[in-house]
């Protein structure tokens, strides 16, 4: 029973982890509900099913607990946050993500408990994700119509949706592929090179950065240190000559290519990658002496030094990372010389003002791109201000920041404990395993790793199976009390996941009827769309839309109103509320709404030269206008 149980769970990470990683749709919503349809009713029928007594119960210990706890004490505050928030809907839709985060916990705490050899099992497991997620990024440069926008953006990002994202995925590989090459030298080198040729692609300097972090992290921690200098020696070169090779085919680096040059560039790309390839075999394949090895090891220890001392040669790299005049980087490979921020300290800077203006609860979980408007000084938008703990300042307050801060530190003992309570044969998986944790805190310093499922959920995956893994499960023991729970639970958080995404198809319903002319049903559709989810502003605007259609102004300037009622510090609402008025000849109202939402965003459509607001104040009379 509990072996058959296990490969269930083993199985139904598999695949979990395969959709999240090669279909988890970027930051979007859309995949959430189908990855939590998923995870949810597993994770939380295993719970169910350990308090009916029909499954052992993992024992994480105090201290797995509170790895596991404390995150979901921050998922839980994040979902409180949505009684103030100032866009509540997509608080709400933040609180599913992290359900769906903590739901590949609990599966990845049952792998690890009742499935033999799990941290092997896992770290090969993971490794195969990892080869296929970058293996597949590099066919899109191979054939650029893989990929919808393959022809038009030149930096890796698919199949994760974000360059810096599968840099963080190429980064985690490295101790997973260093640890293969013990046991399967040119696996395991292969494994590098592909990862590295990938990472050099993303033109990701953090992913560099977490990259050579997670690399001297395995070497430090001194298991099989003479393999992975060997396979570092055989992959490192190649992927880097393969990599520099691409660089200079403008149909593989450069954006807005022709059709014809990125087809032609992709074939002796293609090339160069199997020449690579062939390369890395032939030379893992070769046996290194102590005497290589050191070498190998101090010309790495080496190159790094000199990394180091050309960015700080530069002597105004401290004031280009922040000087908010230094801009945008380009999405050129020349970003990987720039040492600018990229706008991240000015976004930092917004996050302290949020949190100065309310610092007890924030702004609401994944509102900073709405509250952040009316105190940013250019038009540059941004979902998140790139950094996870300013993330949590700005948006969660003071609760959050140390809700966050403490899941991390628990997270990381958690998992350092967890791999000195392996057996032996487990521990070096279960390292390349939890070396995870650090390389992932390390990135979200200075990045948005949390919106994305296929960078966030491996690691909750990851964590619940090495705290399951720490130690034997207890027998089955029957808790009624706590099954019934946990199936209400279940229900409770499957209806949290379906609402939102049910409502989001309601709404894209009434557009269709319109365009149907059948304005009965698009109207009820709006009102089920509302009633699905009363939080967002959309179902208020599809119904006006609906009203427009049939000419009624009066009701759907009304329902713009209840928009801007629900979300007041969403500037949009009032915009469109502004828009519609000036649109019907109510110009004096138009005017004054078209004001309050330039108020809220001085760098957004209200405060274009020549657009609706000056030509509401020209037909107002030019006068300010009338609050109230």
């Amino acid at each position: 029973m509990r072996l058959a149980a296990g490969f269930f769970f083993l199985g139904a990470a598999a695949v979990l982890l395969t959709v999240s990683l090669l279909f988890g749709g970027g930051s979007g919503d859309e995949r959430i509900f189908w990855i939590g349809l998923g995870a949810l009713p597993v994770a939380l029928g295993a719970l169910a099913a350990s308090f009916a007594g029909w499954l052992p119960q993992p024992a994480p210990g105090r201290a797995g607990a509170a790895a596991l706890g404390l995150p979901a004490a921050l998922v839980a505050w994040i979902g409180l946050t949505t009684w103030w928030s100032v866009a509540p809907d997509r608080s709400w839709e933040y609180l599913n993500r992290g359900l769906v985060y903590l739901a590949f916990a609990v599966v990845g705490l049952y792998v690890g408990a009742l499935c033999p050899r799990p941290a092997r099992t896992v770290a090969a497991g993971l490794a195969i994700l990892l080869f296929a997620v970058c293996g597949w990024a590099l066919l899109g440069k191979v054939f650029p119509g893989l990929f919808p926008d393959g022809e038009r953006v030149a930096r890796l990002r698919n199949p994760v949706g974000y360059w810096n994202g599968l840099a963080l995925l190429a980064a985690t590989a490295l101790p997973l592929y260093l640890w293969l090459a013990a046991r399967r030298r040119v696996l395991g080198a292969l494994g590098l090179y592909t990862v590295t040729v990938a990472l050099v692609l993303t033109y990701s300097r953090g992913g560099a950065v977490v990259a050579v972090v997670a690399v001297v992290g395995w070497l430090v921690v001194g298991i099989e240190r003479g393999a992975a200098l060997a396979a570092l020696a055989a992959a490192v070169p190649a992927a880097l000559a393969v990599g520099g090779i691409a660089l200079a085919l403008p149909g593989v680096s450069e954006d807005l290519q022709p059709r014809a040059v990125r087809e032609a560039d992709g074939g002796w790309f293609a090339l160069a990658l199997v020449a690579g390839a062939a390369v890395v075999v032939l030379l893992a394949r070769r046996e290194l002496g102590h005497r290589e090895l050191r070498s190998l090891a101090g010309a790495g220890a080496a190159l790094v030094v000199v990394g180091v001392v050309a960015v700080a040669a530069q002597g105004d790299w401290l004031s280009q990372l922040r000087d908010p005049d230094a801009g945008q980087v380009t999405q050129s490979p020349n970003r990987l010389g720039s040492t600018s921020s990229n706008n991240r300290f000015t976004w930092w800077g917004e996050a302290w003002e949020l949190f100065e203006r309310d610092p007890g609860g924030g702004s609401g979980a994944a509102t900073f791109a709405i509250a952040r408007r009316d105190v940013r000084d250019n038009g540059i938008d941004t979902t998140e201000p790139h950094s996870l703990p300013f993330q949590l300042l700005a948006e969660t307050g003071i609760v959050g920041l140390l809700l966050g801060g403490a899941a991390a530190v628990a997270g990381i003992l958690g998992l350092a404990l967890a791999v000195r309570r392996t057996a032996p044969a487990e521990r070096g998986a279960a390292t390349a395993l939890a070396l995870a944790g650090p390389i992932y805190l390390l990135h979200a310093l200075a990045d948005i790793d949390w919106d994305f499922v296929a960078v966030t959920a491996p690691l909750f995956l990851v964590l619940g199976v090495l705290l399951g893994a720490a130690a034997p499960p207890r027998p089955p023991v029957r808790r009624r009390l706590l099954a019934v729970v946990a199936g209400l639970a279940t229900l409770a958080a499957l209806y949290s996941v379906t609402a939102p995404w049910l409502a989001d198809r309601r709404v894209d319903d009434v557009y269709e009827a319109i365009e149907r002319s059948d304005l009965d049903a698009a109207l009820s559709a709006a009102r089920e769309a509302h009633d699905l989810d009363p939080l967002s502003p959309e179902p208020y605007w599809a119904a006006a839309a609906v009203y427009q259609a049939a000419g009624d102004v009066d009701r759907a300037v009304a329902e713009y109103e209840r928009a801007a009622i629900l979300q007041p510090e969403y500037s949009t609402t009032w915009y469109l509320l502004g828009a519609y008025e000036l649109r019907v000849g109510r110009y004096e109202r138009a005017y004054r709404n078209l004001d309050w939402a330039y108020g809220l965003d001085p760098y957004g459509p209200a405060g274009e030269p020549g657009g609706l607001l000056d030509q509401a104040r020209e037909k107002a009379g030019g006068g300010p206008p009338e609050q109230g």
